[in-house]
């Protein structure tokens, strides 16, 4: 295997500054390190480097043995695996009212956010979205950015599939995110995780 060649080829991923290879005795990949700026996501230099690593070299590889180091300064933020993630959803059911609290991670820290209202079908998911949403916000320190517009159920390939959209009003330029997560046992837990696939790809730029 050449690895100053694969080494080449990776830095040549926009927004990557350096990059070192790593193989075991039997010459497959035991890491990869990255190094990039914070132009770019590195779910999307994740996925830039597995695209790279399977057309030029049929190498697949566990996303896992990726690290990225995102530098912004003097300061390098360790990122190997840079989504935000869903820790909890909790539903408290008031008779004709529902309050929802939803709790995010990443890298150790929570993030919470709670809401209620009407307790009716339509109404919960928009309680539902919108509480990520907070969530969100408060991870990304500003307030007032987001917004769930809708959802729907959709069958893909006999895959039952929960369809979001969001709105965000940023810099004075309104955007609409979607965002898509497969039907479990739980169309709630689905609506949620959709939500935070719209937006997690969008949530470099309000970090920086």
């Amino acid at each position: 295997m050449n690895i100053e060649k694969m080494e080449n080829y990776l830095k040549k991923i926009r927004s990557v500054q350096g990059c070192k290879v790593v193989i075991d005795e039997n010459e497959n990949i035991e890491e990869i390190h990255i190094v990039s700026n914070l132009r770019r996501n590195p779910k999307q230099i994740l996925r830039d480097i597995e695209a790279i690593l399977i057309s030029e070299f049929d190498i697949s590889i566990d996303y896992k043995k990726v690290s990225i180091a995102q530098i912004k300064g003097d300061a390098v933020q360790q990122e190997s695996d840079p989504r935000l993630k869903i820790k909890s959803i909790e539903y408290n059911n008031n008779g004709s009212n529902v309050e929802v609290r939803v709790v995010l991670e990443k890298c150790g820290q929570t993030y919470e956010s709670s809401m209620s209202g009407i307790n009716t079908l339509s109404n919960i998911n928009r309680i539902l979205g919108n509480t990520v949403l907070r969530a969100v916000e408060k991870f990304c320190q500003v307030e007032d950015v987001f917004v769930f517009e809708d959802a729907r159920r959709v069958s893909l390939s006999n895959v039952e599939v929960m369809v979001v959209s969001i709105s965000s009003q940023l810099k004075g330029r309104e955007e609409i995110y979607t965002g898509s997560a497969k039907i479990g046992n739980d169309a709630k837990e689905a609506l949620a995780r959709a939500t935070m696939d719209s937006i997690n790809r969008h949530i470099l730029q309000l970090t920086l």
